[in-house]
Parts: C-alpha cells; sequence; structure tokens
C-alpha cells in the first residue's frame, strides 16, 4: 500500500479537529469552528480532485518555486480592462495580470 500523501494526511487531520468540535462548550464557537472545519476539508477535496484532473490532462502540477514573492501585500491592485482579455499560452485560461502566473496551470506569464 502507497504511503498517504500530506494532501491525504492533512485531510485526515481535519477530520480529527472536526470530531474534536463536539468538546467545545460554547455552541456558537463550536459551530462556527464546525463550518469552518467542514469548508476547509471542501477545499482539501476539491484541490485533491483537481490535481487529479491535470495529471489525467499530463499538465504538471500548479506549483512553482520563486526566489522572490509575486507581489508583496503592500503593492496595489491595478484594475484594467487589459487583464481580463490575457489568456494562458499553456492552458488557455484568464490570467490576472498582477499576479504573474495562472492560477490554473502555474505556467509564468
Amino acid at each position: 500500500m502507497a504511503e498517504p500523501s500530506e494532501m491525504e494526511n492533512f485531510q485526515r487531520w481535519l477530520q480529527t479537529q472536526l470530531s474534536m468540535t463536539s468538546s467545545i462548550e460554547d455552541p456558537v464557537e463550536r459551530e462556527r469552528r464546525r463550518l469552518q472545519i467542514e469548508s476547509a476539508i471542501r477545499e482539501a477535496i476539491a484541490f485533491r480532485e483537481s490535481l487529479r484532473i491535470l495529471e489525467e490532462l499530463q499538465v504538471s502540477p500548479p506549483f512553482v518555486n520563486s526566489e522572490s514573492s509575486v507581489r508583496s501585500i503592500s503593492e496595489p491592485i491595478e484594475n484594467n480592462s487589459e487583464s481580463s482579455n490575457s489568456i494562458c499560452p499553456n492552458c488557455d485560461s484568464d490570467l490576472e495580470q498582477d499576479l504573474g502566473f495562472c492560477t490554473i496551470c502555474g505556467e509564468r506569464s
């Protein structure tokens, strides 16, 4: 049997955290935490499915190691009409110009 991936381990940890919410005494806090963890589990499942689809399409995973950050948090986001017209040359998805890479396949723009 193959060793579980980091993502599978993370999902199991989230499921453990979800079961532990029953010990939170404050009902409002318990419900808030339950919703937060359930949302994270759904995102983890969607992420794993996205990776599976990319693998089937033989597209490299969207992980890019970079020496510097893509954009400093203090930099303003410029909204202009030309950014909505940019298309990724690798996967034909819409590009967000201020990011400098495709959010679908990770191709640098």
